[in-house]
């Protein structure tokens, strides 16, 4: 049960359905769609979820998680929708072909030194991506803002190659709940 100060789940396409508007609206439906299909879970974050946006964790719950979206129709800032990919590399990365690699590699998110008074956040650094090394990147050193058709199914193509990852952390995740 819901206690009164605690905020009640919201289901990411209610919020999409609310907040964003064409394409944006198709493509993130699109993505959230992929992701309950291919059985990636969605973990609703209500700590930072009060702005009337959703906010959360993919592939596993907040703090544990393959990546991070959210869904705020927000047309400054980082746009209608965002996702950040926490985990990047993957085996069999020299399998992936240049052109692929190279979509993923337009959207390495360098450290923008978000939190202020931080000289480096919690995970800046080098990061290696489809094999390449990158400097001074975030600690989600993908970062996919209001992404279009062809974007999309790159993202997807990444979040299939990283199947194994995500799998690993979904797992460990249950085991924990059977232990409590």
């Amino acid at each position: 049960m819901v206690e009164n100060n605690e905020k009640k789940p919201v289901e990411a396409e209610e919020k999409i359905k609310e907040r964003l508007k064409g394409d944006a609206q198709n493509n993130a439906l699109d993505f959230v769609t992929f992701l309950r299909a291919n059985k990636i879970s969605l973990d609703y974050n209500t700590s930072e979820s009060g702005y009337g946006g959703w906010n959360g964790a993919v592939g596993g719950i907040v703090g544990n998680s393959i990546g991070y979206a959210t869904f705020n129709g927000d047309e400054q800032g980082l746009g209608p929708w965002t996702f950040w990919f926490n985990s990047c590399d993957f085996e069999g990365s020299d399998s992936a072909d240049d052109e692929f690699k190279n979509a993923i590699w337009a959207f390495a998110s360098p450290c923008g030194k978000c939190h202020e008074g931080w000289e480096k956040c919690m995970g800046s650094g080098k990061k290696t991506i489809l094999g390449k090394e990158f400097e001074n990147q975030c600690h989600s050193p993908l970062m996919f803002i209001n992404p279009d058709a062809k974007t999309l199914e790159n993202m997807k193509k990444f979040l299939l190659y990283l199947e194994p990852e995500i799998n690993r952390i979904q797992a460990e995740i249950e085991r924990e709940k059977k232990e409590i």
